[in-house]
């Protein structure tokens, strides 16, 4: 037998694997965010409770970290050396946390504290931009918790709305729900709540929005508020009729974005209304050629946003954007397939928000929040970082940064993180970025 060469030995040195965390620690002082959470959220009734910022910020760092479990709080709590270098002389355990997560919860005024410290976090990474386009999708959170309700795919969880934010990635708004709500419910409650959500001054200036957003009464919310929209419109016997009439010189070949004719693909529009509402909009419907089985076409295919007839599959989109191009119009709604749902796997797998912690609901509801805060306090911190980090996932910044051994020495007043040389250039450029960043005022 083989055996390594190696002695184990004991050190008295203060060591972590997790150096990098001081990343994100750094952005959240910068932003002042202990003093913006205590100002939003309810304090502790006793001078010795933990403020809620000390219970959001340990949220935080485990969520970047990638621990979702209240359990994992241990992994910084017994990191002697993380805790000395972030100046967490006490931190909540795991039970306090989930104590918390159910005390808040229930309070009434949750969604307005969240909102106001996520307000800080949007106007940090808009700048000066004032108009956004949002982007709104309803989520399936499977989850065996004894409130959990079937949804429509058949398991039990929730079904949370979630508002994105197109030109940074972030969480607007997001409507913690149970599983079978259906997705179409309230949509224009939550379409008005994600503009109450964002920062002052700002505004929203596009929608898109799945077939669960057709909806009379969103089109004309939209018209009233000059919104430009582009809706999956859901089939009806109208546009079935319309369909059936059109020979082949009515279609026009797609382009695809470098002005290309797309092989398969056609486009035609057309003036629709929907019903409870008489002002007109631009429908563009598009056709897909079936290959295959599928054009044997025995019988129609209706899946309610889109129908199998005749070889092709047909699928509409309801816009007022009369002036663009069928091509362009279906391109940029497609674009919400990245900024919202590709947004929401981010949020649902790297931050936790599909790992939740309690059975009760409202503390879930609380503690998918503030797996928003982290993600969108991720998506600002993306936008700082150097460009060979800037375009990454949580999951690789964890290992490329996050995961860094360090040891931290204390001498008299002055605290060292002694790491190696490519590991000490690499944060010392996202360090000095992050200081340099100016958040709003409080």
């Amino acid at each position: 037998m083989n055996i390594l060469p190696y002695k184990l030995a004991q050190t008295n040195d203060q060591l972590t694997s997790r150096a990098g965390l001081l990343a994100i620690a750094q952005l959240m002082s910068s932003l002042n965010l202990s003093e913006r959470i205590d100002n939003a959220f309810p304090l502790p009734k006793s001078n010795r409770g933990f403020k809620p910022s000390a219970f959001i910020q340990t949220f935080i760092l485990m969520q970047h970290e990638g621990s979702f479990h209240l359990d994992d709080v241990r992994h910084i709590r017994d990191d002697k050396a993380l805790r000395t270098l972030l100046n967490l002389k006490n931190m909540p355990a795991a039970s306090a946390l989930g104590n918390w997560l159910r005390r808040i919860g229930a309070q009434s005024n949750t969604v307005t504290a969240w909102q106001a410290v996520n307000k800080v976090l949007l106007k940090s990474s808009l700048h000066n931009r004032k108009a956004i386009t949002l982007d709104i999708d309803a989520s399936e959170v499977v989850a065996n918790k004894s409130d959990a309700q079937w949804t429509y795919k058949k398991n039990k969880g929730y079904m949370p709305m979630v508002g994105h934010m197109a030109e940074t990635g972030q969480v607007v708004a997001c409507d913690f729900r149970p599983g079978n709500a259906s997705p179409s419910r309230e949509n224009l409650e939550f379409i008005q709540q994600c503009a109450q959500s964002l920062p002052d001054g700002c505004y929203v200036q596009a929608l898109r929005i799945d077939a669960a957003g057709y909806q009379a009464k969103i089109i004309e919310y939209c018209d009233e508020k000059e919104i430009e929209y582009a809706i999956r419109a859901k089939t009806s016997k109208a546009i079935k009729d319309y369909i059936n009439e059109r020979s082949d010189e009515d279609w026009q070949p797609m382009l695809n974005r470098q002005g290309e004719s797309m092989d398969g693909y056609d486009t035609c529009r057309t003036v629709h209304v929907i019903s409870e509402y008489e002002k007109p909009f631009t429908l563009i419907i598009q056709r897909k050629r079936l290959n295959g089985q599928a054009l044997l076409d025995l019988e129609e295919s209706d899946t309610g946003e889109g129908i199998q007839s005749g070889g092709y599959l047909y699928r509409s989109i309801a816009t007022n954007k009369e002036n663009w191009e069928d091509s362009d119009i279906i391109h940029w709604y497609n674009q919400r397939g990245e900024h919202s749902e590709n947004r929401i796997k981010e949020l649902k797998l790297d931050f936790g928000g599909d790992t939740l912690p309690c059975s009760d609901f409202d503390a879930n509801a609380l503690y998918f929040m503030i797996s928003a805060l982290s993600y969108n306090l991720f998506a600002l911190m993306r936008q700082l970082l150097p460009e060979s980090l800037a375009h990454h996932r949580a999951v690789t910044i964890r290992w490329r940064l996050y995961a860094m051994a360090a040891k931290v020495v204390k001498t008299g007043r002055q605290l060292y993180v002694k790491l190696q040389a490519a590991h000490q250039t690499q944060l010392q450029q996202v360090l000095d970025a992050l200081r340099r960043f100016e958040p709003p005022p409080i």
